[in-house]
């Protein structure tokens, strides 16, 4: 069976930032909470929450399935719970309240943003990657304030990176995409950085300026909107956030998963970095 959001926060595995021995009990309750209230949103929205470690591997799939009767979203790439977890979450949560629940991937081609549907016209392809990054640039930069306005929370929220997956085009990069798309020729991080940069800071600064109080307050009405279906269908009783906020962080065993979803063991990646 696929992991719950149960299996998540009661699996606090080590994490870089060691935001389970910096937050306080109160703040690692209200993160537990967060949680509990995005799982019950997407569930309201009739989307499954995939908690799996294996979660990039599982997009990966996704993207070459390319399945649009597939409404799941996969979230957890590593054993941080309160910092990387919740602020994948928060991210997805943009990316429903900006996008069309009512679509696979929230509406988000998930041949994006590296490439464009094969039916589309190629003068309409720069078009096509500016409205697709403007969709990132929302989920990306508008984390702080939407994870206050929504659920209180103060502390920092990491992202994968420190900056959006955009596909900015005319460049040199050009990768593989899935069947249905055609690769596009674009800048990206590793050829161009500096370019990618250039392009990329000004892009999230202008998206952090459009989280006016105004829509901050829709994120929030059609949040809690899904947020009270998706309660009304939990599949069982939720233990008390304040119970599982004080487990301790677990130690993986040497020939587990390792927790960053890299699917190699424990003991062939990440643990040395820990120990």
């Amino acid at each position: 069976m696929p992991a719950t959001v149960l299996d998540a926060v009661r699996s606090p595995y080590p994490c870089v930032c060691r935001c389970h021995e910096t937050l306080s009990l109160d703040e690692r309750i209200a993160g537990i909470e967060a949680l509990f209230r995005f799982d019950d949103a997407m569930r309201g929205w009739n989307y499954e929450v995939v908690w799996d470690l294996a979660a990039p591997t599982l997009w990966r799939i996704q993207q070459q399935l390319n399945n649009q009767a597939v409404r799941w979203v996969a979230v957890r790439d590593s054993g941080c719970i309160h910092s990387r977890l919740l602020g994948f979450c928060v991210h997805e949560a943009i990316h429903a309240l900006v996008g069309d629940v009512t679509k696979a991937n929230f509406g988000v081609p998930v041949g994006a943003p590296y490439g464009a549907p094969d039916d589309l016209p190629v003068s309409q392809e720069q078009a096509y990657l500016e409205h697709v990054n403007w969709q990132e640039a929302r989920a990306w930069a508008g984390m702080p304030a939407v994870g206050y306005r929504l659920f209180g929370i103060e502390w920092e929220l990491k992202p994968a990176r420190d900056v959006g997956t955009y596909g900015f085009y005319g460049g040199p990069a050009m990768v593989d995409v899935p069947p249905g798309y055609r690769r596009i020729m674009h800048y990206d991080s590793e050829l161009t950085p500096r370019r990618y940069y250039a392009l990329a800071r000004p892009l999230e600064e202008k998206a952090r300026d459009w989280f006016t109080t105004e829509r901050l307050d829709d994120f929030a009405a059609r949040f809690e909107a899904a947020e009270a279906l998706g309660r009304a269908k939990r599949p069982s009783v939720y233990p008390s956030p304040r119970e599982l906020a004080r487990i301790r962080v677990l130690q993986p065993g040497r020939n587990d998963l390792c927790i960053c979803g890299s699917m190699q063991k424990w003991k062939h990646c990440c643990a040395d970095k820990y120990a």
